[in-house]
């Protein structure tokens, strides 16, 4: 039975009125619930179609006649076949008689899967009225006759009557696009080719699947009822608009079944399941077993096909105890202008679960560095807080911090608990003074000359600071550091620099029309600064090899830097921003104060060589930062990680070291 509705988009649930006797499922085909027999008289019922959404229903009358049997294989000749004719329509227009097609769909042929036969199985009959006049042979083309899968449908070229030759399963082709034609005896056309459309039709030969045997879920302990858990899903390769691929879930049995034996429920059309009783307690029980049965046909126990599977729920940990710091106040010190040194372990105890995020610890800051000179990271094994300096101290402006401190864990305290969330101390930093060496402004310094200035000439006066305010120190001495020509002297007391000899342009010391000369200013303590016209950090090596694929061959460098402690390491390691094709291929990580890792950033690097610019910055005040240049050959390698390419890319300019 089929009911169109005036908007095509109503959505219609059918019923009958006998549903002892007959089912209707969501498609339109009816069912014989039960074997009976049917007396001759026709067998009446009421099928019924009722909108899912507005309950409008409407009605129509059935008549079931039972089929004549017939015996003798000449009656079963005589059982009628329906005629599909070629359409056509005849006017006259003034003579001779003319054919003109007219539109016409020819209704789709609904054909049951697996049938057993016996095949070849009379479908309907192919004709065209023209056969009384002219001898025609029929044929039919398409996927299923002519084209792969070939033969399942034949048709006898005769009397037009089409067949088919096996069982179908509508799970491999759903339905069937053929078309028929007819011509004479010469092959000549003498009808338009007609398409006939033969529909599947699906029946239960298939079970449910889980898409998994079995299914993990978690739920939090102390959940109230109606909690949502986790969701199972099978699918079923038949029909899902019909019964037969409709399916139902539920819960067959839950191990162990304390507190209670039905601690869950699940949505037996979504699969999703619930908590459906109060108690889960992780401390008694820590994990459910439950048998999970997926039937379709609606769950039908009768007709339904079945298969389970498991569903594993973990109860897990709640947040019920927050943590508690061991000690009101904790103590550390630094020294001035270091970072990334740990100054105070801050401990703490936590009655939760390990190593899970209701015993997780986050330490913050909630007074006492309104700079950011210091972050509180956490050590993941032993859950204790690392105060770290990120930012330089000048003890010369800061001689104590005294922090404020919370700790609480990485999700809040469950609802209920009575403790506060967090946990508060106090952390006293001590900062250490050290000898900071004096500095140049500027640096370098410019001066201009002409060339033959006499010796004894008066050029310039340097004027170093110490940035030591607190320290007994005597007053700053001056010295010469580098002098290529040998033509300047600085007074060591007063900075003023003067010639020696004639300034000459055309020496073989001036560069650029530039002569550099460097000079030192000192104070009584170990540290020293000196000023020149240009400053540069080494790295070593200065020529590398990598693979040019994405593999763990990073390559170590070292920064070397002429100064001492703290002007010199750590150092910082970056890539530059220009040209974007360094950031975009190389990455490097800083594995120590002076030593860094560079490594490709993408999956694969062509051969070849490469110029790697790393900008390195000192821990000096100031900073000091230069841009050194890594030569990488990026090669072709074996499996062991060796060059295989060596000869060719040194031919193109590395050299062999």
């Amino acid at each position: 039975v089929r009911f169109r509705s005036c908007d095509g988009n109503k959505k219609i649930h059918f019923g009958s009125s006998e549903p002892e006797d007959f089912r209707v499922g969501e498609d339109g085909v009816v069912y014989a619930e039960r074997s009976f027999q049917l007396s001759a008289e026709p067998t009446e019922f009421v099928v019924s179609a009722q909108d899912k959404e507005t309950q409008e229903e409407w009605q129509m009358r059935v008549k079931l006649t039972p089929e004549p049997a017939f015996v003798g294989a000449s009656e079963k000749d005589q059982k009628k076949i329906e005629d599909i004719i070629f359409p056509w329509q005849q006017y006259k227009h003034s003579s001779p008689l003319k054919r003109q097609k007219r539109d016409w769909v020819i209704p789709p042929i609904n054909l049951p899967e697996n049938s057993r036969g016996p095949f070849p199985q009379e479908l309907v009959r192919i004709r065209s009225d023209r056969d009384k006049s002219l001898s025609l042979r029929y044929s039919v083309t398409g996927p299923g006759a002519d084209q792969p899968p070939t033969g399942i449908f034949i048709i006898n070229p005769i009397s037009g009557q089409l067949s088919v030759t096996k069982p179908l399963d509508r799970e491999q082709i759903a339905s069937f696009h053929l078309r028929a034609h007819a011509v004479d005896v010469n092959g000549n056309q003498v009808e338009n080719p007609i398409d006939i459309v033969i529909n599947v039709i699906d029946m239960n030969d298939n079970r449910p699947e889980f898409l998994h045997q079995v299914w993990n879920g978690t739920v939090p302990e102390g959940s109230k009822p109606g909690t949502y858990v986790m969701t199972v899903t099978a699918i079923d390769a038949d029909d899902p608009n019909a019964q037969n691929g409709m399916l139902r879930y539920r819960i067959l049995s839950q191990a162990p079944s304390s507190p209670s034996p039905n601690m869950f429920t699940i949505n037996n059309e979504t699969g999703d399941i619930i908590t459906v009783a109060a108690g889960l307690d992780r401390e008694k029980v820590q994990q459910y077993t439950l048998i999970i049965q997926a039937t379709d046909m609606e769950g039908n126990p009768t007709y339904g096909l079945s298969n389970t599977a498991t569903a594993v729920i973990t109860v897990t940990d709640v947040n019920d105890n927050p943590p508690e710091f061991t000690a009101m106040t904790f103590y550390g010190e630094v020294p001035e202008n270091r970072v990334d040194v740990i100054v105070a372990n801050l401990t703490v105890t936590d009655k939760d679960q390990p190593h899970t995020p209701a015993w997780n610890a986050m330490y913050r800051m909630t007074g006492g560095d309104p700079t950011g000179r210091f972050t509180i990271l956490t050590d993941p094994n032993s859950n204790d807080g690392l105060v770290t300096v990120v930012k330089p101290i000048d003890f010369e402006t800061n001689r104590m911090f005294v922090l404020t401190v919370a700790a609480e864990n990485q999700v809040p305290l469950a609802k209920g608990i009575q403790h506060p969330p967090q946990s508060t101390a106090t952390v006293s930093i001590t900062v250490i003074d050290v000898n900071e060496s004096p500095y140049f402004v500027p640096n370098p310094k410019l001066v201009r000359q002409e060339e033959g200035l006499l010796a004894g000439s008066m050029l310039t006066t340097f004027t170093a600071q110490d940035p030591d305010r607190y320290m007994q120190q005597t007053s700053l001495r001056y010295s010469k550091l580098s002098d290529p020509a040998n033509w300047l002297k600085i007074d060591p007391v007063n900075g003023q620099i003067t010639t020696t000899a004639v300034l000459d342009r055309e020496s073989i010391y001036v560069q650029n029309n530039m002569y550099n000369a460097t000079f030192l200013a000192s104070d009584n303590g170990m540290y020293q600064r000196w000023i020149c016209f240009q400053k540069a950090f080494f790295l070593n090596p200065k020529e590398a090899t990598t693979c040019e694929t994405l593999q763990p061959n990073a390559i170590n460098i070292t920064a070397v830097d002429p100064d001492i402690d703290p002007n010199a390491g750590p150092f910082a390691f970056e890539l530059p921003d220009t040209p974007a094709s360094i950031k975009r291929n190389w990455t490097i990580v800083r594995i120590s104060g002076d030593h860094a890792q560079l490594s490709l950033r993408i999956r694969f690097l062509e051969a070849g060589i490469y110029d790697v610019p790393i900008v390195i910055t000192d821990s000096g005040n100031p900073h000091a930062s230069s841009t050194s240049v890594l030569k990488v050959k990026v090669c072709q390698c074996d499996i062991n990680g060796d060059c295989t390419d060596v000869d060719r890319i040194v031919g193109a300019g590395l050299g062999t070291g």
